[in-house]
């Protein structure tokens, strides 16, 4: 079986118009969620008939509470705050099942933060903000990514575009912010940051300890597991696709699929 996500806009200061544009939607969208099960950003599923169905159903032929796997397309047109998530044990302290960490694909290029600079954390400690000495900023290009595993202190730089593939979480300690006054989590983020550095790497195939993801090149059948599936546009059994969609499988089989597809799945 298989399950169609209905993608839920978030806008954001950073936000831009032309990714709601993409979508036929308004407003300064930042995140398109497209596929969630995160209690205050739900995507909807509908079966191959329209049919409305309920993330219980799903979590009951995964066999899991919460849905492990959170999918995003987000583009910015300033600086995204520069930001730091906890791990498992972290999280699991304050009531989470799980930390966040995720990976970046990019959509075209730009610049990142991508780490504090070594030495950096004992510099934050003396009461150094020089912020621009102390982060660790990298050009990537599009077709690279990126994996900001928990403790990364990262940041993503004004006309970045990218799929972002996580846990799901929404846990995200704010330690500087560009001086545009928004609320910081400072403590808590010093508390789980390392000096970390997250390298860019032309993107096929990845895993780590939490989750793998692919990338099929589709024209005709793919075959399918229990994953998610991005497709950027093109068909998927019988849905076509003209924005980035996700499905859900809950069974293994062969498909009719066509287009550039994204396979999120448990680690390999």
């Amino acid at each position: 079986m298989v399950f169609k996500c209905i993608p839920k806009f978030v806008e954001k200061i950073w936000g831009d118009e032309n990714l709601a544009k993409r979508y036929s939607v308004n407003g300064k969208i930042g995140e398109v969620w497209l596929c969630s099960d995160f209690p205050s950003n739900k995507t909807d599923i509908i079966d191959e008939n329209g049919k409305k169905i309920s993330w219980d159903m799903i979590n009951d032929m995964w066999q899991t509470t919460r849905f492990p796997f959170l999918i995003k397309h987000i583009k910015a047109t300033q600086w995204l705050s520069v930001q730091v998530h906890p791990d498992d044990g972290a999280a699991r302290k304050i009531g989470e099942p799980w930390g966040k960490p995720e990976m970046w694909f990019f959509l075209n290029g730009g610049k990142i933060v991508n780490g504090f600079k070594r030495g950096a954390i004992a510099e934050v400690k003396k009461g150094n903000r020089d912020w621009k000495s102390l982060l660790n900023f990298v050009e990537v290009k599009a077709g690279q990514a990126v994996y900001i595993q928990p403790g990364t202190v990262h940041a993503m730089g004004p006309n970045v575009e990218v799929y972002e593939f996580q846990l799901t979480s929404d846990m995200t300690y704010r330690l500087y912010d560009w001086d545009r006054g928004r609320k910081l989590h400072f403590e808590e983020a010093m508390s789980v940051a390392t000096e970390n550095i997250a390298e860019p790497f032309e993107f096929r195939e990845f895993s780590c300890p939490h989750f793998s993801v692919k990338l099929i090149q589709a024209d005709g059948k793919i075959k399918v597991k229990k994953s998610v599936y991005l497709v950027e546009k093109g068909l998927f059994k019988t849905q076509k696709c003209e924005v980035p969609t996700s499905f859900i499988s809950c069974e293994q089989g062969e498909i009719a699929a066509k287009g550039r597809i994204f396979e999120m799945g448990a680690k390999r």
